[in-house]
């Protein structure tokens, strides 16, 4: 596969003035920069479809700074899917015109002397460590696209995998005949928690709202549709008053409201895990009950058995829009409104 020297990228400039992400959505620029290098142990990947996650613009506030400090300018964008187009050194198992998807990583590529980058995933080429990739299987990049950062997040706070809390411990460990709690099943996270947690035959309660999807469909059939066994409308009832008593042995929080924390309780029985990717308050685990946060751990490995339950059509990840690569202000905007059902994705090339 020919690689050109230049490739278009758009570009993040600094942080929002006063924290304001949508300062720095709107003083973003489409430019021409160079192609990158992959280096020893990466690869180089024609980007074909980049989805939208709300961690792309979280970053711009500048909050998230002691965790993952962006070096500007900067290429946004983790999920993406594309064809290998060049190998680093020492790479095996991949080949140039494999199709794959990644979750490019957080860490890996948007902090100062990150070892990936500059590129993200809202330019035509970007760079991925080798041991974060998974073939796609025949798979198309609409099918996959969407999976890979909300897939991972969901994979590892329910079962471990590679992933850890912030003090190395394992974190969920769900298996069949135990009670799953999602709070905010319409997310992307919430809805493949879902569904990853009927593979293995547990009981799933979540909450939603009856606002509409893309298609027509209220969140809480949607939810229903997906699978979960009780849906909670949040707008009407408290899950922990609706859930007291019934010892669930997970809370998956995709939400990160500081008062359910203190209202798992109620719900999680002894010994029982509230497991967030949304608080990253000052909370501690009790007596009784653990409290977790975590980043995920891009992982190879994870994926590939994420993209195998795909394929088997046991996991599908709900696609709301997908727009031009011009748009890709526009899609951050959205996001930001919290107004989609499902993942925004960006057609980077054909």
């Amino acid at each position: 596969m020919e690689v050109p020297k230049e490739m278009k990228a758009w570009r993040a400039h600094a942080y929002g003035e006063e924290g304001n992400p949508a300062d720095t959505i709107g003083k973003m620029t489409l430019d021409t920069v160079p192609v990158p290098e992959p280096k020893k142990g990466q690869v180089l990947i024609k980007v074909e479809l980049a989805a939208v996650n709300p961690i792309d613009w979280k970053l711009f506030s500048g909050g998230l700074h002691g965790i993952a400090p962006v070096s500007f300018p900067y290429v946004p964008g983790f999920d993406l899917s594309g064809t290998v187009a060049k190998l680093g050194e020492g790479v095996t198992g991949l080949a140039v015109g494999d199709e794959v998807c990644v979750d490019t990583g957080l860490c890996e590529t948007c902090c100062t002397d990150s070892p990936c980058g500059p590129a993200g995933a809202f330019g035509e080429y970007a760079v991925a460590l080798a041991d974060t990739v998974a073939k796609r299987d025949g798979l198309s990049s609409k099918d996959l696209v969407g999976l890979p950062l909300a897939g991972l997040t969901s994979y590892q706070a329910i079962f471990t995998g590679a992933g850890r809390d912030f003090a190395g411990a394992e974190l969920g460990k769900l298996s069949a005949g135990q009670k799953l709690l999602v709070l905010g099943g319409a997310a992307a996270t919430g809805a493949i928690a879902i569904q990853l947690a009927k593979t293995v035959g547990a009981y799933v309660a979540t909450t939603a709202s009856p606002n509409k999807t893309s298609d027509g469909m209220s969140k809480i059939d949607f939810m229903k549709q997906l699978g979960a066994d009780e849906v909670i409308n949040y707008k009407e009832a408290d899950w922990a008053d609706v859930l007291a008593g019934k010892d669930y042995d997970l809370i998956f929080d995709c939400v990160g409201t500081p008062e359910d924390w203190p209202k798992a309780s109620k719900v999680l029985k002894k010994g029982g895990t509230f497991v967030s990717i949304a608080n990253f308050g000052d909370v501690k685990s009790t007596e009784d009950h653990a409290f977790k946060v975590f980043l995920l751990k891009s992982n190879a490995d994870d994926l590939t058995k994420l993209v195998a339950l795909v394929k088997a059509g046991k996991l599908k990840v709900p696609v709301d829009s997908i727009v031009p690569f011009t748009d890709v202000p526009a899609v951050l905007t959205k996001s930001m409104s919290w107004a989609s059902a499902g993942k925004l994705c960006v057609q980077v090339s054909s």
